[in-house]
């Protein structure tokens, strides 16, 4: 690949191969003023990864510039031993990689696949992958059109889209960075603390915004043990399926959130966007002409929502229905029966 190409993809290890041949040292980058430009932006790349808005370059960088932030970045995250900054990092750079195989040509997904170990074939209208391969990275991706059993299989080779093939190194990509990561040495984390610290304040600023609470009569005592679970798992940082945010979201403004309090809960999410999040919250409290009903116990189960069941959850068929008999029974101070 050409240096314009690695840049792209600087965790690949041709990528590290070429850093490595041209003698750049971790040392240097974190010391030498040769290299502020690629500190910064190697800043701005864990910034970027907080932020709910696109950012762009104040001043554009060489390709080698761009490729040499990569471990700048890498080490502001670790650094900072938070996990949630970690996975939001991973699914950043993942995306962001997604974003740019989506207009290579099949050579370069070909390639940057193979890093992975995904030996796929290109065909006439996309690509085909043994299916062990493909149940490797499709694992987390819990949409059911992507289980095995929606997918065309023939001896063993499963066929997929162009686009799918790039969500699977997405996935590829995110695993890696959030499964690797290395104390950075005493005497480099010393020279980098000030941009760590500037990560650390926008950190805290996110996880500041986060609030589970609301006003008004809501109790989140009465949530059934799903919403709770997902709501947790919010909190955490956690990316949940879609499927789980609409019951989440749905859930929630049935039983009288705004929206402007469900967009806050979603600012924790690794991969929240102001725009996209709001467009959703917005067409599933009823913009677009129907308001939604949270999905049902049943549904819930057959999309894997369903957690930490409980005795009252085998007396109702629906949250709101959970929801409704337990807020009740705070009302007229008597534990719901569990």
């Amino acid at each position: 690949m050409d240096i314009v190409t690695l840049a792209k993809y600087p965790f690949i290890q041709e990528a590290l191969a070429y850093v490595r041949e041209r003698g750049y040292s971790a040392e240097d980058i974190a010391i030498k003023p040769a290299y502020s430009r690629v500190r910064a932006r190697g800043k701005r790349r864990v910034l970027e990864a907080l932020s709910t808005a696109n950012t762009r370059e104040d001043v554009p960088l060489q390709p080698e510039e761009e490729m040499l932030s990569y471990p700048v970045a890498r080490m502001l995250v670790s650094m900072l031993h938070d996990n949630y900054l970690l996975r939001r990092y991973a699914i950043w750079e993942a995306k962001r990689a997604h974003a740019f195989l989506t207009g290579e040509k099949d050579d370069v997904l070909l390639a940057v696949g193979r890093d992975f170990g995904l030996n796929a074939r290109a065909e006439e209208r996309g690509f085909t992958l043994h299916f062990t391969d493909y149940l490797r990275y499709s694992a987390p991706i819990r949409d059911p059109a992507w289980k095995l059993i929606s997918r065309k299989l023939v001896k063993g080779m499963v066929y997929i889209r162009k686009d799918e093939y790039a969500r699977l190194i997405e996935e590829a990509v995110r695993e890696k960075i959030q499964s690797t990561t290395s104390e950075v040495p005493a005497h480099i984390a010393k020279q980098m603390k000030p941009y760590a610290d500037e990560v650390l304040a926008e950190l805290n600023k996110l996880k500041g915004r986060m609030s589970l609470d609301v006003g008004g009569e809501v109790s989140r005592e009465a949530f059934p043990p799903c919403m709770k679970y997902l709501l947790s798992e919010l909190q955490k940082g956690v990316n949940l399926p879609h499927t789980a945010r609409f019951a989440l979201t749905s859930f929630l403004a049935n039983i009288g959130y705004d929206k402007d309090e469900i967009m806050e809960l979603y600012r924790m999410a690794p991969d929240f966007r102001e725009d996209l999040t709001r467009y959703q919250v917005e067409h599933i409290m009823g913009s677009g002409g129907t308001e939604y009903t949270s999905p049902s116990c049943k549904t819930m189960v057959t999309y894997g929502n369903c957690y930490g069941k409980d005795g009252l959850c085998g007396r109702v068929s629906h949250p709101l229905a959970y929801y409704r008999r337990a807020a009740r029974a705070q009302s007229l101070k008597m534990p719901a029966q569990k």
